[in-house]
């Protein structure tokens, strides 16, 4: 009976996260408090629009989350994860939500390059909603979570948008080291002889921003040995990382969670939230350029 439970939980999930905009798991969002300010350009393509969602209240300034969705690099869009961004303005923080360019129109790197883009804006234009410029977080599902690690070790980015250095990064069931073998793949990133240029794990160094990794131990679609094995080389190289894995729970389940209807399946806004705290006095006087600092704990 348990096992049937959870099988109708994540279909209800899945069909909550398709039809997004127009069923509950938004509209619960009206009833949290925030303000938002949907549509606005980051830059000159179509894509290039994000949605805010600023806090009502709360200690100012706010830490700025952000958040890049997944969908495979081919599909998806902001207006989908308004629950996400209601319980993160709920919360304390500026959850910025911006659509990037996706595959056929777009091909990698494009994605990363617009997410950048989208986090020089969310920098720039910070003070503007109360926020704090230099706090400032990215957070990522899935493709979202791949892209928010590229930024995190492959700084060539954020040189290039004029952002300088993160105060951490979150990747919710991140596909971080991955054989480009199938037709959508081989589209989205061109051929094997890419594979290791486009990988977070071939960019590893110790001196990358602090990271909260957490997966589901039953997702199938990124299996949970991505966290285990970025986690282990950051470690390795000497940087700073802290991994949950949460019991019986599936790709769909972890982001679903944010919504205050599927709260119940795994504390996921709660970890997050606690993440991004714990960084705030570490963000304003932090001096571990060089990687040091370090010890955040395993949680299993």
């Amino acid at each position: 009976m348990a096992t049937q439970a959870l099988l109708n939980t994540r279909r209800l999930i899945g069909a909550a996260l398709e039809h997004a905009p127009g069923l509950a798991v938004n509209a619960a969002a009206r009833f949290q408090p925030h303000r938002l300010l949907p549509g606005l350009a980051y830059g000159p393509e179509p894509r290039h629009r994000l949605d805010v969602y600023v806090p009502r209240g709360g200690a100012t300034p706010f830490p700025v989350i952000l958040f890049l969705y997944g969908g495979s690099w081919s599909s998806g869009n902001k207006e989908i994860y308004r629950f996400l961004g209601a319980e993160l303005a709920a919360r304390g923080f500026l959850a910025v939500i911006p659509d990037y360019r996706v595959y056929p129109a777009a091909r990698y790197p494009a994605f990363v390059a617009d997410a950048a883009e989208a986090l020089r804006w969310a920098t720039e234009h910070a003070l503007r909603f109360n926020a704090d410029p230099g706090r400032v977080f990215v957070m990522g599902h899935s493709a979202g979570a791949h892209i928010a690690a590229m930024l995190a070790f492959e700084r060539r980015w954020l040189a290039a948008a004029g952002v300088g250095r993160l105060s951490g990064v979150i990747g919710l069931a991140g596909p971080y080291d991955f054989e480009i073998d199938t037709e959508l793949l081989h589209g989205v990133f061109g051929g094997p002889e890419n594979r290791r240029r486009s990988q977070p794990l071939a960019h590893v160094t110790g001196n990358g921003p602090p990271m909260l990794l957490a997966t589901g131990e039953a997702d199938t679609t990124v299996l949970p040995r991505h966290t285990r094995t970025l986690a282990a080389a950051i470690r390795s190289a000497g940087g700073e990382v802290e991994t949950i894995f949460y019991p019986h729970i599936g790709h769909r389940e972890i982001i679903g969670a944010f919504s205050p209807l599927f709260r119940f399946l795994a504390p996921v806004a709660a970890d997050v939230s606690a993440f991004v705290s714990t960084r705030r006095a570490r963000a304003a006087n932090t001096v571990d350029a060089d990687g040091s600092g370090r010890g955040w704990h395993e949680r299993l």
